[in-house]
């Protein structure tokens, strides 16, 4: 494992005492069963090549030459998975797990939600695979009881339902989302982020640069449909042909340090890349030799949007970070088209030839103007003013941490023994101000309307909690995006920017488009207009005509249509705030009192 790997990442945290490992025995030789399954098919892969070698060379040769191990690996097989479950072992070694053994699994229980079709079974689910899932939910309701504090890292969503019914339970769907929380209740996570946004424009590029360099992408060219059907191409090649509009939002701060942050990134960017394989589908076989001949190479330019995760280092007092390694997956869920390339060179040549002319005169190149955009956008006013809106409604989402606290204050006093005295003492307030269920009588409420409140402050905690769990906006934006805006009234406005994959000719305009939305079906439009410079010369070798590049930024409309849509949440956060005041006013005045 690497320094910065996820699993190293764990083992630090057991280290300082911020998490304690449990698992169940079940996982432990699930996880067993996968890594043997997985040796084996490293070892099946090995075979073939090895059986491919033999028909080139024998087996003296290929040991002459150094590549002798191959062989070792396939006829030792249960060896190497012997040696990858020690990995393993040492592994929990290394992070003191605690195995919760089948003494804490009571099957009568189990058995008992399986026949009432209690989570994890279900009426229509499959049986078999959910009973794993029972006993573990089992083990960990034995282990830790009901009063302390288990936190279960599972997206499994018919486990998570087995698991639910105890309130001792916190869930996170990865070990990235825990250790992002754990890291929130560090002093330096503000900190963190602030150096990241500073930084956002310089690590893009070092993204970029290092995808670059490095040539770490991986394209699937195959796909399967349902019935097992394979379709696309095997790909023996694959080379980076072009990469633009790299984004970024922080997916998770992994480790705090006293000055490093360990943080993953979730980022974006248009991707195409020039693949290759062999055409054996239209090449001529020969019976002599049983194979194909005169098989024709063919290259294929596969363009994506792809989304893919990275880690970096953030040194927060020197303000510096560095990108670890990683890998770009191209899959079908990514690419946008695909088509085959065919050879032009003379028209090549000619664009080449063209291209040197222009920046010899100190214009871009024809086929750089989608860079050339990307760097324009981040430096613009537009780029400035929208995030600074996007960070007034971001604002916005995170007033809803303190709503939370008053609803959840309010809930637990109305299911305290004496409700009515606490809906006495907000009734009269709240009833200026908000929604709540009206009370014939104040001074003689019944038990549904105790009830009727009861459901009120729940949906107002159930809804403040939704809207401080919204995802936050961007800190940047970039071509070809379309980002929703949520509301707090429920609504979704959306920012579109269009695409900036051009044909640009000396001289033309090319208009990208900006859509705002703002939810009610009104639609606000706005463009970004570059003008492609030129020069023109006379005969006698005089400039005779031009222009220079420029782009231009039209959204003055956009912007206060957006600010429109801002004031109008704002009115609804306030008056949200207002409650929460006024029930923590009531509650923290009435504690005081006792």
């Amino acid at each position: 494992m690497s320094d910065a790997s996820t699993l190293r990442i764990l083992e630090n945290h057991v280290k300082s005492g911020k998490i304690k490992v449990v698992l169940s025995d079940i996982v432990v030789q699930e996880s067993k069963r996968h890594i043997a399954a997985r040796a084996k098919e490293v070892c099946g892969i090995v075979n073939i090549a090895r059986n491919s070698a033999l028909k080139v060379y024998n087996e003296h040769l290929i040991s002459s030459i150094g590549m002798n191990e191959m062989f070792r690996i396939v006829e030792s097989e249960d060896d190497i998975i012997a040696k990858e479950e020690k990995v393993f072992d040492d592994f929990l070694c290394a992070i003191d797990a605690e195995i919760l053994g089948t003494d804490l699994i009571d099957i009568n229980s189990v058995l008992s939600d399986y026949f009432g079709a209690k989570p994890p079974f279900e009426e229509s689910g499959k049986k078999k695979s959910e009973f794993p899932d029972a006993f573990i939910a089992q083990q960990i309701r034995n282990r830790f009881g009901e009063t302390e504090t288990v936190v279960i890292v599972s997206n499994d969503k018919g486990f998570i339902r087995a698991c639910r019914e105890s309130e001792n339970h916190l869930f996170f769907n990865s070990l990235g989302a825990l250790y992002n929380a754990i890291s929130k209740e560090d002093a330096a996570y503000d900190d963190t982020i602030a150096v990241i946004k500073e930084l956002q424009l310089r690590i893009s590029a070092a993204v970029k640069e290092y995808i670059k360099g490095n040539e770490n992408i991986d394209v699937h060219g195959l796909s399967y449909d349902k019935d097992g059907i394979e379709s696309g191409y095997d790909y023996s090649e694959v080379y980076l042909h072009s990469i633009s509009d790299v984004t970024f939002s922080v997916h998770s701060v992994d480790e705090i340090s006293e000055n490093i942050s360990l943080v993953t990134l979730s980022c974006k960017a248009d991707i195409s890349a020039d693949c290759y394989y062999e055409d054996y589908a239209n090449a001529p076989w020969n019976p002599e030799e049983k194979e194909c001949v005169f098989v024709d190479t063919i290259q294929m330019r596969e363009e994506h949007k792809a989304r893919f995760g990275c880690r970096i280092e953030i040194d927060r007092e020197a303000k510096t970070f560095k990108v670890f390694p990683f890998t770009v997956i191209l899959g079908g869920d990514s690419r946008r088209n695909r088509y085959e390339v065919e050879e032009h060179p003379g028209e090549d040549d000619e664009e080449e030839i063209r291209d040197m002319d222009r920046e010899a005169l100190g214009f871009q190149p024809l086929g750089s103007y989608e860079s050339y955009l990307e760097d324009n956008l981040t430096d613009s006013s537009f780029y400035t003013d929208i995030i600074a809106k996007f960070e007034i409604i971001n604002g916005l989402y995170r007033k809803y941490d303190d709503c939370c606290i008053s609803f959840d204050e309010l809930l637990t006093e109305l299911n305290a023994a004496n409700p009515k005295e606490t809906i006495k003492l907000i009734y009269e307030r709240l009833l200026e101000v908000s929604d709540i269920p009206r009370i014939a009588n104040v001074e003689n409420i019944t038990d549904s309307e105790v009830e009727e409140i009861q459901a009120w402050a729940n949906a107002q905690y159930e809804r403040a909690s939704e809207i401080a769990d919204i995802d936050t906006l961007p800190n940047v934006i970039a071509f070809g995006e379309t980002i929703t805006i949520r509301g707090v009234d429920g609504s979704e406005a959306s920012l579109s920017i269009g695409d900036n994959q051009i044909s640009p000719d000396d001289g033309s305009e090319e208009i990208i488009d900006i859509y705002f939305s703002n939810g009610n079906g009104n639609t606000t439009s706005g463009y970004i207009k570059l003008t492609v410079g030129y020069l023109r010369f006379d005969e006698d070798g005089g400039a005779e005509d031009g222009l220079s590049d420029d782009v231009e930024y039209e959204y003055n409309d956009i912007l206060k249509e957006l600010d429109r849509f801002i004031d109008v949440q704002n009115c609804e956060v306030e008056k949200d705030i207002k409650i929460a005041e006024i029930i923590s006013d009531i509650i923290n005045a009435g504690i005081d009192n006792t």
